[in-house]
């Protein structure tokens, strides 16, 4: 037999659902997974501790107990939103911003001279040099070390990690964390992702100069073989061979024939570089074997082993010899000591 909901029955459900939705939409945002580097070194113990109850407040963030001085890193492109100075009761501390305008915290920065814990150490060996409000950071940048500053005395050193929402609700940095590539890694996807094309890789936006060409456009003259990448920028970029080329882009097609006159009146901007996480590459005079990132950045590949995590077995099939005269169109990064 169905019963009809009345009035009393209504005024007692209405709230638990409320409730219910309440709890739904405040773990989905907790559990939200941000793309980061992994703040500081690979050695630290965590566990998932944000929610749990602390002195007169429940905690916001992630605790990844170290040892003092062990060097903190930025977890993503973007600037310092800011650096506490002097002192707070919670510590030496540092607020990065990324483009999405999430923030990233870092608490309990050390306040120690190295070898004490005298608490005299000051920003000096609390933040890197150049860690200052405004300046930009990069994943993977040294930007301070670890302490026990603040209420963290007696607690130890270690890293109380927060992430918030651009609106500074703290969501919880468990998940990011776990899945954070560790400075010195290479991943195919991130590096993939980070060059869709060709302006995003070089970075080229429009300007005052106006476009002789369109934008992602290729071009070449009649009964030559160089091809033309016409950038936002409303200059044109060699592709320098047809290797390079293959990395972008699957043939030919759609590639428009100009005059010598049109193509004179597009300013050379430079050469394409290897579209990252496609091919590795080397010069013949050197052994080392780089992988390509965003904005033509190369990294020694270490060991084979990485070589082989990343591209499989066969890696040496992946790699590309590129002339002396093109090597100068890259720059050099940090090693590659792992694969993620």
């Amino acid at each position: 037999m169905k019963k009809k909901l009345t009035k009393k029955m209504l005024f007692t459900i209405i709230p638990v659902i409320v409730l219910v939705l309440i709890f739904i939409g405040t773990n989905a945002s907790a559990q939200e997974t941000r793309s980061i580097f992994f703040p500081t070194e690979q050695s630290v113990t965590f566990t998932d501790s944000f929610g749990d109850a602390r002195s007169g407040h429940l905690h916001e963030g992630i605790d990844l107990m170290g040892t003092k001085m062990m060097p903190l890193y930025s977890c993503i492109d973007g600037r310092v939103r800011y650096v506490v100075d002097p002192e707070a009761d919670y510590g030496y501390a540092i607020s990065l911003e990324d483009s999405d305008h999430y923030t990233y915290h870092y608490l309990h920065v050390n306040n120690d001279t190295p070898g004490t814990d005298d608490g005299l150490g000051g920003i000096a060996n609390a933040y890197a040099p150049g860690i200052v409000h405004g300046a930009t950071v990069t994943k993977g940048q040294l930007i301070g070390w670890m302490g026990d500053s603040g209420n963290a005395e007696n607690v130890g050193p270690h890293l109380h990690f927060e992430i918030r929402l651009p609106d500074n609700t703290a969501i919880n940095p468990y998940l990011s964390l776990v899945n954070a590539r560790y400075p010195g890694s290479y991943s195919i996807t991130d590096s993939l992702n980070a060059s869709p094309d060709i302006n995003t890789d070089k970075s080229l936006v429009v300007g005052a100069t106006p476009a002789t060409c369109v934008s992602g456009s290729r071009i070449k003259l009649s009964g030559s073989t160089t091809v033309y990448f016409c950038g936002a920028d409303a200059k044109r970029y060699v592709f320098p061979t047809d290797k390079v080329y293959y990395t972008w882009f699957s043939s030919f097609s759609g590639v428009t024939v100009v005059t010598a006159e049109q193509l004179a009146n597009i300013p050379l901007g430079g050469n394409v570089t290897y579209r990252p996480g496609i091919k590795m590459v080397k010069i013949q005079s050197d052994t080392k074997v780089y992988a390509v990132e965003h904005g033509g950045v190369l990294r020694w590949i270490e060991s084979a082993d990485t070589a082989t995590a990343l591209y499989g077995t066969y890696w040496k099939n992946k790699i590309d010899d590129v002339s002396d005269a093109f090597f100068i169109n890259y720059k050099m990064g940090e090693p590659v000591l792992s694969a993620r």
